[in-house]
Parts: C-alpha cells; structure tokens; sequence
C-alpha cells in the first residue's frame, strides 16, 4: 500500500514538473523573443493657447502682428537616429495637399526647421510665426508670414476671399545619406512614407 501511494506522489509529481516546465519554457519564449514593430516617425503640433485648427472652417484667429508661439512633437521609432526637416508652406481650401507619397513643393514654403533626434527619443521643436501685415488684390487677400524670425514671405499666389481661411502645411523630411540630401517622409518598408498635417487659420 505504501509503494502504490509513492508511485502515485510520483507520478503526480512528475506529471507536475512536465506541466510547469512547458509553461515555464513558453513564457520565457515569449519574454525573450522580439517584438514585432513597424518603424516609424510620428509628429504632431501644440501651443499653450491650445489649437483648433486641425479641421476645415475652424475658429483659429491670428492677429495681424502678434507672434505664435508653438511646439512640433517629433517621435523617432526607426531603430536608428535620424536627421529631420519639418517645412512650413501655406495654401488655403482649393490648394493641393500633401498625401503618402508626394509633397506640396508647388506652395509657397515660409521657413524650415532641423533637429538630430536619437532612437526611441520625443524632440519637442519650438518655433514662432508672425502675420506681419496683409494686403489685397482685387478680391483676394494675401499675407506676409515670418516663421523664426527670418524675413517674411510672401502668400503670393495663395490667397483668399474675405472671411475665408488660411491654412498652414507641414512636411516632414528625413536625411538620406545614400543621396546626400532630405527626402520628403520617413523610409519606410519599400519606400518614403510621407508624413504631414495641416492647421487651418483665418487672419485678422
């Protein structure tokens, strides 16, 4: 009786001991093995004023005059560090806009920015922009924008009718080593993703 109640602890013991190792191996397994990820560089934009101009026929006022003062948010998740170029342009409702493969390079562009950014790392990038005065031909009105504090430029051609708004555009860029120059987007899988968001206005 005692050496069938032995093999019983036994045999339970070892069917335990199977049981446990194989959960023990498949979470070890998964503890150890790589996460599949998708690279990628992400950015958005903010203000401490708040923003409300990410959508069409927004109430985003700007005063003639008076500097803007705002924020990028620039993620880096490529596996490696990156060298990024963010361009501002300017279009209003009927201008086209930037999509995943081809930037607007046919708007005026008022000013860009860089930053080297490490792996895994979040740059915020300041910048300012100021309307420094309007003026109007025939029914359209057109602006001229300084952006960090260089010498304004220009809206020409992009204008707009009374009441109707601006909006600003920004591509982000990435430095190819193999070419030696920015291109438009990140690298992706097979090729640039493009990348790049929109803030509607309205001056005043």
């Amino acid at each position: 009786m005692e050496v069938e109640n032995t093999q019983h602890r036994l045999a339970l013991f070892l069917v335990l001991f199977v049981s446990l190792t194989a959960i023990f191996s498949s979470v070890t397994f998964y503890a150890m093995s790589a996460k599949p990820s998708q690279s990628f560089i992400g950015f958005g934009l903010y203000s401490q004023r708040g923003l409300q101009g990410y959508i069409t026929n927004s109430n985003l006022t700007v005063p003639t005059g008076q500097t803007q003062n705002w924020t990028f948010a620039v993620t880096n998740r490529m596996n490696k560090a990156e060298f990024v170029m963010i361009i501002a342009r300017i279009g209003n409702s009927s201008t086209p806009t930037p999509n995943a493969t081809t930037p607007s390079t046919t708007l005026p562009e008022l000013g860009r920015t860089d930053r080297f950014i490490n792996d895994g790392e979040t740059s915020r990038i300041n910048f300012t922009w100021t309307i420094e005065s309007s003026y109007q031909t025939g029914q359209l009105t057109y602006l001229n924008i300084t952006f960090n504090a260089q010498p304004a430029v220009s809206s020409t051609p992009v204008g707009t009718m009374s009441g109707a708004n601006f909006r600003l555009i920004f591509e982000l860029w990435t430095f190819d080593p193999a070419s030696g120059s920015f291109q438009y987007g990140y690298p992706g899988q097979t090729s640039q993703v493009g990348n790049w968001l929109q803030v509607w206005f309205s001056a005043s």
